[in-house]
């Protein structure tokens, strides 16, 4: 008896840890850029109050370099940060230090920057907690699109452009961490139905209720989509950010009745299940946040994240 009840007391507190470690809700923007003096940006400063995981852009040049700098950059703020209990959900993209973004460069310089960043992410295993890693590298601001292996989504796109987007994914998830993709579509033409890949999402709630999230999914078939997330990335650390410029953005994110009313932000987080969102974009959301006169709307945003980890 005395056996189980110590069983049970170690169960217990492994559910705990696990909790603890998984409750992302609220993320915080932070970047760091290859070629620029990051000192300032990987010593630890105190995140949002109601945040306590960092959403990192790791900004490499397309030139081939071996990244060293950039590397141990990282490594130095994964140690500051993580001694002070802050998570992180990295994203690897390519650019200048003039900060000029850049896609992604030929395949053999991409996949080997894929592997060494791979490494990386599996080497500070135990230094801070990386709730998931945004695939990145491919396109604009990691963002899966305009690259010249990403011109389009899903079965959409050629064979070689989706092997290549499988390969990148599969090198990432050798980390042992979850990994997310950009589109539904690329999630269902390379891991269909699989739950051991979730989704990130760059343009929540940018038509509101109903929108189709900055083109994340096709609107001529939206429920079919809405329906997919939920299957793959539902309660799955589906995350991401806002957005308010992309081509169908309708809604007034500056408009807080309809923002925390009964189809607003935290509504839809509870319908798609999303476990994260950057707080701080676009700037209307951030000033919500922030407000301390919208305490019961902003409470009730982050327990909707929080709920579905």
């Amino acid at each position: 008896m005395k056996y189980a009840t110590k069983l049970v007391r170690y169960l217990a507190l492994g559910v705990l840890l696990h909790r603890a470690s998984a409750t992302v809700g609220f993320t915080t923007y932070k970047e760091i850029d290859e070629g620029k003096d990051n000192s300032g940006e990987i010593a630890y400063s105190g995140l949002f109050s109601r945040s306590s995981t960092l959403f990192l852009y790791i900004q490499i040049t397309p030139d081939g370099a071996d990244h060293a700098d950039i590397i141990d950059d990282f490594k130095t703020l994964a140690r500051n940060f993580g001694s002070q209990g802050v998570s992180v959900i990295p994203r690897v993209r390519y650019g200048w230090p003039n900060n000029t973004i850049a896609t992604e460069p030929e395949e053999s310089i991409l996949m080997n920057d894929v592997s060494t960043f791979a490494t990386v992410f599996q080497d500070i295993t135990g230094t801070i907690n990386i709730p998931v890693i945004q695939a990145g590298f491919l396109g604009e601001w990691g963002e899966w699109h305009d690259g010249q292996y990403c011109q389009a989504q899903g079965m959409a796109d050629t064979a070689e452009d989706l092997a290549i987007k499988a390969n990148v994914v599969n090198t990432l998830l050798s980390t042992g961490h979850k990994v997310a993709l950009r589109y539904p579509a690329d999630h269902q033409a390379l891991f269909n139905g699989s739950r051991a890949v979730t989704i990130h999402d760059d343009c929540i709630f940018d038509g509101g209720f109903n929108g189709s999230d900055g083109g994340t999914w096709p609107s001529d078939d939206r429920q079919t989509w809405i329906d997919y997330i939920i299957e793959v990335a539902g309660n799955n650390t589906f995350g991401g950010e806002g957005c308010d410029n992309a081509g169908d953005a309708t809604f007034d994110w500056s408009d807080y009745t309809a923002l925390c009313g009964s189809d607003g932000i935290a509504a839809y987080i509870d319908t798609l299940q999303i476990a994260y969102m950057n707080y701080d974009y676009p700037t209307d959301y951030k000033n919500l946040i922030e407000d301390s006169s919208e305490g019961n709307c902003v409470d009730a945003i982050q327990a909707a994240l929080e709920s579905w980890n």
